[in-house]
């Protein structure tokens, strides 16, 4: 791609940027599944003028991507799913910790296989480990969405005061219209304090 043509669809991605940015001012799924809309059409059109249907093909996956940047989260709710002594056993502690530890035991979501429109449930159990004398902490919850390991998004970070125990929270996100086809690769994060723990799970989205 020539200079001229990097630059011309670099003006699509932030014209698809900014008309989502317009669209979510008014909150909701809706608005960010309609902002990957706007976002692909605005590629579409710049793209044809370099190279007609095949530059608006390109310039609909750059809008549509941009789009992506815009997904919210729908639904969020947590719960404590396991007493401290049950997650002590799970983790081996037989011991009082001398800080407060988090630890994921699983990231997944539901289903694995999506088409744009579609709802992504996404879910995070991890487990809270607390010293003596102290009965909860702020945890943050966070979730990053790449593709192809590069990040296409954070999703907005969750931060809630957590007993001593198990966990999973559950969240889901909608996928845009116009999301480019492939593997997408959710990072699912948990931090207290100075400790923290990541975890991984995957979806893909089909044409």
């Amino acid at each position: 791609m020539k200079l001229f043509e990097r630059k011309i669809m670099g003006v699509v991605a932030v014209a698809a940027a900014v008309a989502v940015s317009g669209c979510e001012t008014t909150g909701g799924a809706r608005d960010s599944v309609a902002g990957a809309g706007i976002g692909a059409a605005l590629g579409c059109g710049v793209g044809a003028l370099i190279k007609g249907s095949r530059g608006c093909a390109v310039g609909a996956a750059v809008g549509a991507a941009a789009g992506l940047a815009y997904v919210a989260i729908n639904h969020y709710q947590a719960k404590q799913v396991r007493t401290s002594t049950a997650d002590r056993r799970v983790y081996g502690v037989t011991t009082p910790v001398s800080s407060t530890q988090v630890k994921i035991r699983s990231g997944s979501n539901s289903p694995t296989r999506v088409r744009p429109g579609q709802a992504v449930d996404i879910i995070t159990d991890y487990s809270v480990l607390l010293p003596p004398g102290k009965s909860s902490t702020v945890v943050s919850e966070s979730w990053v969405l790449k593709q192809n390991g590069k990040t296409v998004t954070s999703l907005p970070t969750k931060t809630e005061t957590r007993d001593e125990g198990g966990w999973k929270s559950q969240a889901e996100i909608t996928i845009p219209q116009g999301t480019p086809p492939g593997k997408y690769v959710i990072e699912h994060k948990v931090k207290a304090g100075s400790s923290y723990d990541t975890d991984t799970s995957s979806f893909v989205v089909r044409a």
